[in-house]
């Protein structure tokens, strides 16, 4: 007994299995692609929350930072002058968040972005460290500054305010680049709080 094979039922039916399987493909990248830009849209969100958050917590500590500046120029005057005003600044140093960057590279969502757009954000955050490892160095000066008597050596303590004063500055103008940086940022994605 000869089964007899209808070869265009069997040519039709391999045609409809590829067509389907490639179909089922293209569908699946497809979905996958719009999960991964919706996915790197909501982690660029993120992004521009926290940089806004970080935004407003520096914009209080350049505010501090700049009364202890005048304060120190006027105390280094006063010492000049010999007077025995007390030393005392109010350095607050802000830990800036940078947790949405961190979730949107685990997650690769960053890929997903334009270039331009990851350049932004590497430039916002670039700022940020810089700020934060700069701000971290007063505290070793403000250690040293309390290890230092000023009645007894008080060119010391001087030069020791002075490095303070130095290192103030430094970081009063790293605020003023990151602010410049995350403000650059924020028009190009038009989300500048209104405050």
């Amino acid at each position: 007994m000869a089964v007899k094979i209808d070869l265009r039922k069997a040519g039709f039916e391999f045609f409809s299995i590829v067509v389907a399987v490639v179909l089922a493909m293209t569908l699946t990248e497809w979905r996958q692609d719009y999960l991964n830009k919706k996915l790197a849209q909501q982690s660029l969100l993120n992004i521009i929350e926290e940089v806004q958050e970080n935004r407003r917590e520096l914009m209080e500590d350049s505010a501090k930072i700049s009364q202890d500046i005048a304060f120190i120029d006027r105390w280094l005057q006063a010492q000049n002058n010999a007077s025995n005003e007390d030393f005392g600044v109010h350095f607050s140093f802000s830990f800036l968040s940078k947790s949405a960057l961190e979730v949107a590279k685990i997650n690769n969502s960053l890929t997903y972005l334009p270039n331009e757009v990851n350049m932004q954000i590497a430039e916002v955050y670039a700022a940020q460290n810089f700020y934060s490892d700069n701000a971290i160095k007063l505290f070793d000066i403000m250690g040293a500054m309390g290890r230092a008597e000023s009645k007894e050596n008080a060119e010391a303590f001087a030069d020791k305010a002075r490095q303070l004063r130095f290192h103030l500055g430094l970081i009063h103008n790293t605020i003023k680049a990151y602010l410049g940086e995350s403000q650059q940022f924020l028009e190009n994605h038009r989300a500048i709080p209104t405050s």
